[in-house]
C-alpha cells in the first residue's frame, strides 16, 4: 500500500498519470490520501463534490478575464488537489496556474475538460467495487 505525504514529489503508483499517459484519463482514479487513510472517505468525497462549484468560478473568472481570480483559484486547486490525494487534478492546476500569471489561457478550454474527465474518474474511484 502507498503511503500519502504532503510531499509533491512523493506520489502513489496508480493515483498519477506517468508522462506517457497524460492524454488518457483512467476510468477511475483513486486518491492517495484515502489509499493511506480510509477513515477520510467523507472528506475526500466533499473534496470531489465540490469540484464543479470550483470549475463554475474558473469558468466565470475566465469570461471576465479576472486574471487574479483565475491565478488565486489555480492556485488553491493545486493545492488541495494534492492535499486530497489527487496528484494529477494538481498538475493541471499547475499549468493553469503559470499561464494566468502570464495572462494566458489559451488552453482553457482544453484544462477544464481534463479536470471533468479526473473528476469523473475521481468519482468513479469513490465507487465501491
Amino acid at each position: 500500500m502507498c503511503r500519502h505525504t504532503h510531499n509533491a514529489a512523493a506520489r502513489c503508483k496508480g493515483t498519477r498519470l506517468s508522462n506517457d499517459e497524460q492524454t488518457a484519463i483512467p476510468r477511475k482514479l483513486v486518491s492517495a490520501l484515502l489509499l493511506s487513510d480510509p477513515d477520510l472517505r467523507d472528506l475526500v468525497e466533499e473534496f470531489v463534490d465540490g469540484l464543479s462549484s470550483r470549475f463554475d468560478e474558473l469558468r466565470q473568472a475566465s469570461q471576465k478575464q479576472d486574471w487574479d481570480r483565475l491565478t488565486q483559484l489555480a492556485h488553491q486547486l493545486k493545492g488541495a488537489g494534492g492535499s486530497y490525494g489527487y496528484a494529477d487534478l494538481s498538475d493541471v492546476a499547475v499549468k493553469m496556474e503559470q499561464a494566468f500569471r502570464a495572462h494566458s489561457a489559451e488552453q482553457f478550454a482544453g484544462w477544464m475538460a481534463k479536470l471533468e474527465e479526473l473528476t469523473a474518474a475521481a468519482r468513479a474511484g469513490l465507487q465501491p467495487d
